[in-house]
């Protein structure tokens, strides 16, 4: 029988497209970039829309998707040994806050750093107190406890997302005890626990969202019991169907094909007919994970092609860089814009959203190629440099300075 992995290569890919989906939705929302392949060019085969302009304006949903990864990857070494006594034992507590400690802090502090020392000023605060519970919830990720550190921070808006990660962070050890013991009844008592806290608080009477409370850590138990879940049953699969049989693989390519088809549905469902995008975003979190976990265990037995879509050496590029693309994309693409990079003119009287709301203009095509060309570039290079030049080197530093039994 094929042992359990620590690692699944299409997983990669996941996470390479995920990533470079939400920085599409951040620059859409700077850019009002359009789909590239125009409305009516296949109107000969019946479809009159064929823009893709719906990909980059769900990226949303795909931050659920890096934190569904995030309990897969974590958890998949204890369902290793869950399926496989043999297997070598995972990491004990302290070995797992070791770890993340010395992947996550380093390049997250340089980010703090780096924004105080060129973007964020004191003189931009109403006062010197909203300064410093900026800064100090932002240092211990406690910054999505309070509006005004998570809605009008100075730093990054993205950063929201690490401090969930390191809530899960710290109760990931005590789940891992309950899920390798009762998988299924904790799955469920999470569920239980994500929608109650999504139906008492994240709706409103209105039948809206609460954009406070869609994307506090409580609302996204159920998308981490998912990843946890996955990975159970991604070993427990490796285990009982083997490879390298041909059924076992087209099999898999025709589920993966199902539920990529399903998860495409949703996604422009809920853009084209959802009267509240927030309040479709967040009731529909738990299905959207359940799918994508679905469409990762069709592929992890798919036909090797298809399975080096996910896997090849670009999608490792992205993976692997991916952390620090999330953490500095934003920023890069608002100082861009700031700083007029490439130019455009100053705004028109009463123009808003300027400029991409300057549509038709003779400059405008140009611009909206240039700043997308350096965006990704500059994005992308950046984030490489600090991925090699600093965070791996740091990590490996750090984690050969700290006791034996921690690493």
């Amino acid at each position: 029988m094929e042992k359990p992995k620590t690692h699944i290569a299409v997983l990669d890919g996941i996470r390479a497209y995920a990533m470079l989906i939400i920085m599409g939705f951040h620059f859409w929302q700077q850019s009002w970039l359009q789909g590239v392949i125009p409305y009516d060019c296949l109107s000969f085969l019946g479809i009159q829309d064929a823009s893709l302009t719906w990909i980059p304006r769900t990226g949303y949903m795909w931050v659920d998707i890096l934190l569904l990864l995030s309990a897969f990857c974590l958890f998949l070494p204890y369902a290793g040994q869950m399926t496989d006594p043999l297997a070598p034992a995972p990491d004990s507590p302290c070995q797992f806050y070791v770890k993340r400690a010395t992947r996550i802090l380093p390049p997250y502090y340089l980010c703090l750093l780096l924004s105080l020392l060129f973007f964020v000023r004191p003189a931009d605060y109403s006062s010197t107190a909203d300064f410093w519970k900026d800064l100090i919830t932002h240092l211990t990720f406690t910054h999505t406890f309070f509006p005004e550190t998570y809605f009008s921070t100075k730093y990054s808006t993205v950063l929201w997302t690490l401090g969930i990660e390191v809530q899960f962070y710290l109760v990931f050890p005590f789940l891992t005890k309950l899920f390798r013991r009762f998988p299924f009844a904790c799955w469920m008592i999470l569920q239980i626990l994500a929608q109650g806290y999504i139906s008492l608080f994240a709706h409103t009477a209105d039948g809206g969202a609460d954009s406070f409370h869609i994307n506090q850590f409580p609302a996204h138990l159920g998308v981490f019991a998912n990843g946890m879940l996955a990975a159970y049953l991604c070993c427990l699969l490796r285990r009982r169907m083997p490879h390298t049989k041909k059924m076992i693989r087209w099999g898999g390519t025709l589920l993966s094909a199902v539920f990529a088809g399903v998860l495409i549905y949703l996604l422009r469902n809920g853009l084209n007919r959802a009267e509240v995008i927030q309040r479709w975003q967040v009731d529909y979190r738990f299905l959207f994970s359940v799918c994508t976990a679905a469409f990762i265990l069709a592929l992890d037995h798919a036909h090797k092609g298809v399975q080096w879509l996910f896997s090849n050496r670009a999608a490792r590029f992205i993976a692997a860089i991916s952390y620090n693309l999330y953490l500095y994309h934003a920023t890069i693409m608002l100082q861009l814009k700031a700083h007029r990079i490439p130019f455009y003119p100053e705004p028109l009287p009463d123009a808003y959203a300027w400029p991409q709301s300057a549509s038709g203009a003779s400059w405008y095509g140009s611009w909206q190629l240039g700043y997308t060309v350096i965006f990704w570039i500059t994005s992308i290079a950046f984030a490489a440099l600090v991925t090699f030049l600093f965070e791996r080197p740091v990590g490996r530093c750090l984690l050969r300075k700290s006791p034996n039994k921690y690493k």
